[in-house]
């Protein structure tokens, strides 16, 4: 055993971890916050951590459970474990795998039945069966503009607020808050029936521990250690399940970033990392490191996170490679993309392995066009997103899923979805699923975003019809008033819903939020006036805003070069103020001004 655990020891060690790595490898500490900075290796850390504690087992059953966010990271834990020789150590009675699944597979589909009792297990929620649609006891009644307006009982987030229960809708819905009541009973019933959403998944789960505290008792007698990766996105219904577990005797250790914390609207929490360290009073261990950015990046960029500690893995090949601050005066970015195309060029970086990073969807779609589309309402404006997501992101699986949830909004009482609600694999399914993949990668049949708006509506329309035909569902009567010209003027008819910037380069653009967890050779980051005045008012103030952490992690994409194009107005306020955090300012001309 000893001999064993020395050699794995040392095939550790000759992966060259860092002095902070191997601290947190191997620490005798059996919980702690290992606070990462960016690209400092915390996945990597994370399987190592697994893979020691599992090798030198004491406890006399159960296991370990390793838990990330992204099936990416869960890839890279199986991949990184086999590699050392101890792919024994993924199976049973260890878990590797999403937070998500832990809570279903351990907690909701064994014992969720118990909470409405029922003889039924619970099963995620797909949409809506016809039947659902005019249950009175899957509806919230709300008052909107001087009318009562159902919301169903999937369209009900549970969320807590100072230590009492809660219910509002998502934020498509603007995060309206509902009768609490109605809203109770309707995610009960919805339970009842068979069905959680993703959304209601970890509160039904607390609900449970909390309810029966035995069950608690065997999850922590089933896994005595936990460890959870990128712990900053656990969200608060996630936070009270572990507080429930570690009551009971798991020993769980943290490892992430506060300051990378940008899954505010899926209720994470910036300050929940520090508040449980703080409450469980363990230990907190630094990963400061960065693998990815340089030193001249790191030190410029640690005063938008406002981790003292970040520093980058050396200094760069070139002087050049470091950060720097451009001001932009167009609405659509073409005088940064031409500067930054230039710099790519004369830096001989690679633009395939470069990126246009958007704090949301408007800079992006801004960058390739001109939007008309979203003035459409209803079905025809999710119809032509699809059309855009297919045509301007390549993003065909997004696309599909948008005409599918089209179709089940229009046809909605057809019996051919209860079909395939309830057997996702059977034949019906894989032919629809078909069928869809057929629609969106045919330009024909889902018309591009640049026809001109009335020929499109007209082209979808014909389509639909005949897409619900070959999938074999009921054809329905009336379908003009679901899929119309409705919100666009008679200006906009004439004109393609998206007209795409043709001289706009071939560089992979994308949002923040899509590149989370990338290293990137060169970023050019771009945000609104706003979002930048925001930025900075927080790090002048001191305050850990979700605008701020945004711009931390776009930031923090870059290993060589970083460009952030600054909108004119915000620029001529406070370039000061980047000049002296670090940046350099860049001209059009490519002329660097000290």
């Amino acid at each position: 055993m000893m001999r064993n655990l020395h050699n794995l020891k040392e095939k550790i060690i000759a992966q060259s971890p860092t002095e902070e790595q191997t601290e947190a490898i191997f620490s005798e500490d059996e919980e702690f916050l290992l606070r990462a900075a960016p690209g400092s290796g915390k996945t990597w850390t994370s399987c190592r951590r697994f893979i020691w504690r599992g090798a030198q087992w004491d406890y006399e059953s159960g296991g370990i459970a390793l838990m990330s966010f992204t099936n990416v990271a869960i890839r890279e834990f199986k991949n990184a474990t086999a590699r050392v020789g101890r792919g024994d150590l993924l199976s049973d009675p260890n878990y590797v795998g999403t937070f998500d699944s832990f809570v279903e597979r351990f907690i909701i589909t064994p014992f969720g039945h118990l909470i409405s009792d029922t003889t039924k297990r619970p099963k995620l929620f797909s949409s809506p069966r016809p039947s659902d649609w005019d249950d009175p006891n899957l509806k919230v009644w709300v008052k909107t503009n001087g009318r009562n307006i159902p919301k169903h009982a999937w369209q009900v987030i549970p969320f807590p607020e100072d230590d009492k229960i809660k219910f509002k809708t998502s934020n498509f819905y603007n995060d309206q808050v509902l009768p609490f009541e109605q809203a109770k009973n309707a995610v009960l019933s919805l339970l009842g029936s068979g069905y959680y959403t993703h959304a209601q998944r970890a509160f039904w789960g607390v609900i449970l521990l909390s309810k029966r505290p035995h069950i608690a008792s065997l999850l922590a007698r089933r896994f005595p250690v936990i460890i959870v990766d990128e712990a900053q996105d656990t969200n608060a219904w996630l936070i009270v399940l572990l507080n429930l577990i570690r009551e009971k005797g798991s020993k769980i250790t943290l490892v992430g970033d506060p300051d990378q914390c940008i899954y505010e609207f899926s209720m994470a929490d910036a300050t929940s990392l520090l508040n449980l360290k703080d409450k469980w009073e363990i230990p907190e261990k630094p990963l400061s490191k960065s693998f990815r950015c340089n030193d001249q990046i790191a030190s410029v960029v640690k005063v938008i996170g406002g981790n003292k500690g970040f520093t980058g893995y050396g200094p760069s090949n070139r002087a050049e490679y470091k950060a720097y601050v451009y001001c932009e005066s167009s609405d659509d970015y073409q005088g940064s993309v031409d500067t930054f195309q230039g710099k790519l060029k004369s830096l001989k970086l690679d633009r395939d392995k470069s990126a246009i990073v958007c704090r949301g969807h408007k800079e992006l779609e801004l960058m390739r066009g001109k939007v008309n589309y979203k003035d459409l309402q209803g079905s025809a404006k999710r119809l032509a997103k699809a059309a855009f997501l297919r045509d301007s992101m390549n993003d065909f699986h997004e696309a599909s899923k948008t005409v599918e949830k089209v179709l089940r909004e229009i046809t909605g009482d057809d019996p051919y979805w209860e079909i395939i609600n309830e057997k996702p694999d059977s034949i019906e399914a894989r032919h629809m699923a078909l069928c869809i993949w057929r629609f969106v990668k045919d330009g024909n049949k889902l018309p591009s975003v640049n026809l001109v708006g009335s020929n499109w509506i007209s082209t979808v329309k014909k389509n639909i019809e005949d897409l619900i035909v070959e999938i074999g569902l009921n054809p329905i009567s009336g379908l003009g008033y679901k899929i119309n010209k409705r919100g666009l003027s008679n200006d906009q008819l004439s004109l393609p819903l998206f007209v795409v910037l043709n001289e706009f380069p071939k560089i992979r653009t994308e949002t923040i939020h899509k590149v989370k967890g990338e290293s990137i050779d060169a970023v050019m980051t771009v945000g609104s006036t706003r979002f930048w005045n925001s930025v900075v008012d927080a790090i002048e103030n001191g305050e850990n805003t979700e605008d701020r952490r945004l711009a931390y992690v776009a930031m923090t994409r870059a290993r060589h070069f970083l460009f952030v194009s600054l909108p004119e107005n915000h620029f001529n306020t406070h370039s000061k103020k980047w000049v002296k955090w670090g940046f350099e300012v860049i001209d059009s001309s490519e002329t660097i001004i000290n």
